[in-house]
């Protein structure tokens, strides 16, 4: 199943996958979507909540999430690395690839 994020102006697509139950974004460096966002827009997806009932700032500084996950100095691509949170009743996980995991029942 894909879901598209039209409803809240993104698009990224998640696919969910119903047997480990999570959504799958995959975000990539060229996106024109800043991968705070994308992550935001993906919890969205997989909750059904609408932008005014979640805060990333809760829980993670957006600004340096995005910058963990950027290109370096150099403007080349970072390898590995996980960054793992809760999130609006959500376990996210950020992977240094760009993929962008979301289990809505933790």
């Amino acid at each position: 199943m894909t879901m598209q994020g039209n409803s809240h102006d993104s698009d990224a697509v998640a696919e969910y996958d119903p047997e480990t139950g999570t959504y799958t974004v995959n975000y990539h460096e060229t996106s024109d979507i800043e991968l705070s966002v994308t992550v935001v827009h993906a919890v969205l997806e997989a909750t059904g909540k609408e932008p005014t009932d979640v805060n990333l700032n809760d829980v993670v500084q957006p600004d340096a999430l995005n910058r963990l996950f950027s290109h370096k100095h150099d403007d080349t691509a970072r390898s590995g690395g996980t960054l793992t949170f809760e999130f609006a009743g959500c376990l996210v996980t950020v992977e240094g690839d760009g993929e962008i995991r979301v289990d809505p029942n933790p």
